[in-house]
């Protein structure tokens, strides 16, 4: 599991290299699936919808990985966990680098830890 889990890291560097917002969402989303599908946990259906704002209660890192694979997004890490931040760095899953609003104006939806 983990020699697949770097194999999925390694790819994820090459799918992020890309200033494209929504690239980078579509990206999040297949990492995602990806490190599920190693870990053996269902994959959500694609529930793609319009680009908006998403705050959800998560409360583990699978879930949060699993909330990506849903829907196309980059996730705020302003209110995560650091050993998520640090996961999701560990991945590769490429999360918000710009203005909430620069994000949603480009098309891709937003995930944040609700309060």
């Amino acid at each position: 599991m983990i020699v697949r889990l770097c194999g999925l890291a390694i790819d994820a560097r090459a799918a992020t290299r890309t200033d494209d917002a929504l690239a980078r969402a579509r990206a999040a989303r297949w990492i995602a699936a990806n490190a599920l599908a190693i870990g053996r946990r269902p994959v959500p259906p694609d529930s793609s919808s319009q680009a908006r704002l998403r705050e959800e209660h998560i409360a583990d890192f699978g879930d949060l990985l699993a909330a990506i694979a849903a829907t196309p997004a980059l996730v705020d890490p302003a209110a995560l966990p650091a050993r998520w931040r640090l996961g999701l760095h560990a991945l590769g899953v490429p999360v918000l680098d710009r203005p909430v609003d620069d994000a949603l104006a480009a098309g891709v939806s937003v995930l944040r830890l609700a309060a």
